[in-house]
């Protein structure tokens, strides 16, 4: 068997046994953990699509991962709320109608929990297997399992995987399109167009993020143009033509995306009533900051053949609206309702292993380096400004030819990192999570290509020669050694939290300990703890406790008796006794209210005077106040 197919064959069982590995972690959180804050209406709204073809719960967000992930409901006997206020009359009306399916129609809620992060789990294992196969295609077998092994151990997908949310559909949908984009330009024919525009429709149907592939695409179909044709003149007739050749292959994708939408947009509207389509669009569009657009998507509501794309657009107008409002947020001390520039970049290098920020600073010494290098030798030759330019914009030229898959890969994690920054959104570090695996290949490609560079014998001296030789195998010792130190302390680091991953913070943050002084959320608590607390209860036979919980399931359906509902803004409530409260709604209550924040502020002020006697799982504060 030749090296190289013995590599892949053995590599393709090395990523299978971590996959495995991923999965078994992912499914025991998948049962240990309660319905998070997102997941009750992603749940409610997919059991809906799939059962009654009725779209009038979430149509915030596409239907796909939802309807995968409800796809096991199918076949479990469950009571749907049909006659419910909430869904008879209510407009998206989907947490109440979420807390109602999940607790108080007769069904189990684990039960209906679990099964639906079945889909999400295979989703997570599908990024996985994507990333691997693609690393391994352009850097090797060991490139691809260092990628993998990279997204496995990671706090954030491990945490983020089993979760009934667009989050990590997303991450497979932009790695999914990109992948099939760049088979189609490296083979021009009418089999992979068509296979880009499905991979783009199908990503079109998981996030409505998604739409910043047709500017990534554009971007990268110019460079495509600039760097692998190379053309003689780059602002020429023949050069616009070609660019507008290919802006015209970018429409196509476009239209055979939206033609894999419409089946799926028509099924899950089949079922709904077109009078109740109407009002639901109207009401949800009436305070539209896009007025023109908002009036469109309700004319097509009521017409059969574009109900469906009235439906998908309205989707898109709720996130503008959504995304323009912005949302209370707790981050480092201070509370604001719009957005912090510093907030992603921070998170980042809260929630991300140490490890991995090492990993990154060597990539960027090895890419200054040798940007350096290459410059300095290129510029030392040349005397004349005119001579340095033209011999940069060759240096350049050679550059973007050699690499551009990485260039265009790190092209999406600005485009995106970009388009998060200048957002009005700060709730976690869920919503950069798909530039993670472009990340991935990038670092792969790189240490692939630093491992195996191979000393240049510009020296005939005999000795000389072999000196390099050994200076050489030992540096790539080194190199190995280096890389193998940094990937365990990464292994190390995310899996000395878990299960509780949610909750991971590096060691330069001060681990999960300090987590919520930091940053809350999603990024922290989002409610995925109350089995814990009611284990606690019961362990300690507490016989009531007042609680402020933050998440979708429900403390009444679990404590029964045992709860009573604490409502911070009542001074006259009874503060003694057993408290509990979830760390997101007691941060946002201590935090410093800052840019003429609207909302109540200094609620949870009174409770630093006290120690809590427990904190479970990081996410939940449990005092006793006599």
């Amino acid at each position: 068997m030749p090296t190289t197919n013995k590599k892949n064959t053995t590599s393709t069982i090395v990523a299978i046994l971590l996959l495995f590995l991923m999965a078994s972690l992912m499914l025991y959180r998948a049962q240990l953990e309660t319905t998070i804050v997102d997941e009750s209406p992603h749940i409610v709204a997919g059991y809906a699509y799939n059962n009654l073809q009725d779209y009038r719960l979430n149509p915030e967000h596409p239907p796909l991962i939802k309807m995968v992930a409800a796809l096991p409901l199918s076949f479990k006997n469950l009571n749907f709320p049909a006659e419910h206020e909430a869904w008879v009359s209510g407009i998206n009306a989907q947490w109440e109608l979420g807390d109602q399916f999940l607790h108080w129609s007769g069904n189990s809620p684990t039960s209906i929990t679990f099964w639906s992060r079945i889909g999400p789990i295979l989703i997570t294992l599908l990024v996985g297997l994507l990333l691997f196969v693609w690393a391994r295609k352009l850097y090797g077998a060991y490139a691809g399992l260092f990628a993998l092994l990279l997204f496995v151990f990671s706090p954030n997908f491990l945490a983020h995987g089993p979760f009934v949310t667009t989050d990590v559909g997303a991450v497979f949908a932009f790695l999914f399109a990109t992948y099939f984009f760049f088979k189609y330009l490296n083979k021009q024919n009418t089999k992979n167009l068509l296979l880009a525009g499905v991979a783009f429709g199908i990503a079109q149907l998981m996030k409505f993020s998604l739409i910043l592939l047709v500017p990534y695409f554009t971007l990268v179909a110019i460079g495509w143009i600039i760097f692998r044709h190379r053309p003689l003149k780059l602002f020429s007739t023949a050069t616009v033509g070609r660019i507008f050749g290919y802006l015209g292959k970018l429409v196509l994708i476009g239209i055979i995306g939206l033609l894999v939408i419409y089946p799926v947009y028509q099924y899950t509207v089949s079922g709904y009533p077109i009078e109740k389509q109407i009002e639901d669009t109207s009401t949800i569009l009436e305070s539209s900051p896009y007025p023109a657009l908002a009036n469109g998507v309700v004319w097509m509501a009521d017409k059969p053949v574009l109900r469906a794309y009235s439906q998908y657009f309205l989707g898109h107008l709720m996130v503008f609206q959504r995304v323009a409002g912005g949302n209370t947020v707790y981050f480092n001390g201070e509370v604001a309702n719009n957005a912090w520039l510093s907030y992603f970049p921070m998170v980042f290098l809260w929630k991300v292993p140490t490890s991995f920020l090492f990993l990154i600073t060597i990539a960027l010494l090895l890419i200054t380096i040798g940007i350096y290098k290459k410059t300095k030798i290129a510029l030392r030759i040349t005397k004349t400004f005119y001579e340095r330019v033209k011999k940069m914009g060759r240096i350049i030229m050679e550059w973007g030819s050699e690499y551009f898959i990485e260039l265009a890969l790190f092209l999406f994690v600005v485009i995106y990192w970009a388009a998060s920054l200048l957002g009005n959104l700060n709730i976690g570090l869920r919503h950069v999570l798909p530039t993670f695996p472009f990340l991935y290949i990038i670092l792969a490609g790189i240490f692939h290509n630093w491992i195996h560079k191979k000393p240049q014998f510009k020296i005939q001296n005999i000795f000389q020669q072999l000196k390099k030789i050994f200076v050489g195998i030992f540096a790539q010792w080194l190199k190995g050694l280096t890389l193998a130190v940094l990937v365990f302390w990464y292994v190390a680091s995310s899996l000395s939290v878990y299960p509780h991953s949610l909750a991971y913070f590096n060691e330069l943050a001060g681990g999960p300990k300090n987590g919520h002084n930091l940053v809350v959320d999603s990024n922290l608590d989002w409610g995925q703890d109350l089995y814990a607390l009611k284990n606690y209860v019961q362990q300690n036979n507490i016989e009531k406790i007042k609680i402020d919980y933050f998440g979708t399931a429900s403390p009444a359906y679990y404590l029964g008796d045992v709860y009573e509902s604490l409502n911070p803004f009542d001074e006259q409530q009874d503060r003694t006794g057993w408290i509990a409260v979830s760390a997101t709604h007691l941060k946002n209550g201590q935090g410093t209210p800052i840019r003429h924040f609207p909302g109540e502020s200094g609620y949870y002020n009174w409770l630093e005077e006290y120690e809590p006697i427990k904190i479970i799982n990081h996410s939940i504060f449990v005092y006793y106040i006599e």
